[in-house]
């Protein structure tokens, strides 16, 4: 079974291992859970900046934002995948995809990874997932560690995609209804509204159809996801920008009313004081950034990568802002950490709970990688991108986000410093994970290859956009 994600992270102590350049993560000490519950929450191509928390002007989070309230907020937290499947391949085993073994050609959450999941059903924890995206389907390795893992695709009772997402939602406030009473918990939730294509159900549909809906380019219907909109997701009579944004805000809106069954069924049920929440996405959307139209992962700039995440420990706490870096990879640890049950010995993230005390951890850039074999480094000004340029290598450029926040304009020539730091670093990270990808390369070639998708699944993946047909019932 599937859960989404919200996290309530506790604070524990935590001390460092190793780190994605040199210095270590936080490690937890203790052996045995704190039977401290666990509540993911994630929300798929959820952009931080059309939520209220991060200062967007429509009311599309009024939930969500209240969650926020009593928790902590990170201002710059990122995906270091920014596709649904090579996103929670990290998020769930804590590994870049040199050391998890996730590849174009080998797409899955291989089995010789330890997982989050697992972890935390070995020191005693009842898990359960709901989940709707075939791109973490139990095939592909992401039931690994859950007692229960709910495939909403897979029910045919369930016809559209907000039938879907209210039985995510109604199984998690059955699960906590019926929770094992002497075990904590690891309860994953993952929508996927706001995801393309977009379209919210009543009153949604028509919430934010304001002058603004009726602004901004006029899209043509196009094959792709380029330079307009992709033509079966177009819309008769509706070609402007501005109207498929206000879909898209009134997606993220439907997710937050099922945000607030969930929480108002944790508290239903006395478990607020020791449930752990986290709330996050696997990555966020491009709306027409780089002529680029509802979608994601085909390049490595912030509409994409940018995610919101909030943590609010067991009870709440007093609201507070965090600028510090922060990544999906660091998701692993922070729940280990927050649950005081001990890391595996090679996670790549480190636990955010010390930046809760207002303490610091040692972290200069964040990596990104993608499906087309883009690698990035940013901290939160410079971005340095490293694209495929045919038999000539790797073609670098640098985006100075202060001064061009769209990322438009390379600076590599005008800032000639940062660019060769910048480099040195990336270079330094991709060598390293040429290292780390030959020694595990022997073991990813055993790994048996998924079958592919049921017929169930294949149309869901038909509808997000992910393939261009599928072969009918097998």
């Amino acid at each position: 079974m599937r859960r989404c994600a919200i996290l309530l992270l506790f604070f524990s102590c935590a001390c460092e291992t190793r780190a994605p350049q040199s210095d270590p993560p936080a490690v937890a000490t203790t052996p045995r859970g704190s039977d401290i519950n666990v509540l993911l929450v994630t929300i798929d191509a959820l952009r931080a900046d059309h939520l209220g928390m991060y200062g967007y002007a429509r009311r599309t989070s009024p939930r969500m934002d209240e969650m926020a309230r009593r928790g902590v907020v990170f201002e710059n937290a990122y995906t270091y995948w920014p596709k649904t499947r090579g996103s929670f391949t990290a998020m769930m085993s804590g590994k870049p995809a040199a050391r998890s073994g996730y590849t174009q050609r080998h797409r899955a959450l291989h089995g010789f990874n330890v997982t989050l999941a697992g972890v935390l059903q070995k020191a005693g924890y009842a898990t359960a997932a709901a989940v709707d995206n075939p791109n973490v389907g139990a095939d592909l390795g992401f039931a690994k560690g859950f007692d229960e893992y709910l495939e909403t695709w897979e029910d045919e009772t369930l016809r559209s995609e907000m039938d879907r997402t209210r039985a995510i939602t109604e199984k998690a406030v059955r699960f906590l209804g019926a929770r094992p009473k002497n075990r904590p918990f690891f309860l994953w939730l993952h929508y996927v509204n706001p995801h393309a294509p977009y379209t919210p159900p009543p009153p949604y549909d028509e919430m934010f159809l304001d002058e603004r809906s009726e602004t901004g380019p006029r899209l043509r219907a196009v094959s792709g996801f380029f330079g307009g909109v992709h033509a079966p997701w177009a819309v008769a009579g509706r070609d402007r920008l501005g109207y498929y944004v206000a879909q898209y805000d009134g997606e993220i809106a439907a997710a937050d009313a099922e945000v607030e069954r969930i929480l108002n069924a944790l508290r239903d049920a006395r478990l607020a004081e020791r449930t752990l929440i986290v709330l996050t996405s696997d990555h966020g959307e491009s709306l027409g950034e780089h002529d680029y139209y509802f979608d994601h992962g085909a390049d490595l700039f912030d509409p994409c990568l940018r995610i919101p995440l909030v943590i609010v420990p067991p009870g709440g706490t007093t609201a507070k802002r965090i600028a510090s870096l922060a990544s999906t990879l660091d998701i692993f640890p922070t729940i280990l950490d927050g649950a005081k049950v001990s890391f595996p010995p090679d996670l790549e993230g480190k636990s955010l709970l010390p930046l809760l005390r207002d303490r610091s951890i040692s972290r200069g850039r964040l990596f990104a990688e993608n499906d087309r074999g883009h690698k990035g480094a940013h901290d939160r000004r410079f971005k340095i991108v490293a694209t495929p340029a045919d038999d000539r290598g790797l073609k670098y450029a640098l985006y100075d986000r202060a001064g061009d926040p769209e990322e438009e304009n390379d600076v590599s020539r005008s800032q000639r410093a940062e660019y060769e730091r910048s480099r040195r670093d990336l270079d330094r990270y991709l060598e390293r994970s040429d290292r780390e990808w030959r020694r595990i390369q022997p073991l990813v070639e055993t790994q048996p290859t998924p079958s592919g998708p049921s017929d169930s699944a294949c149309q869901k993946l038909l509808m997000l956009g992910y393939v261009d047909e599928c072969p009918g019932p097998r």
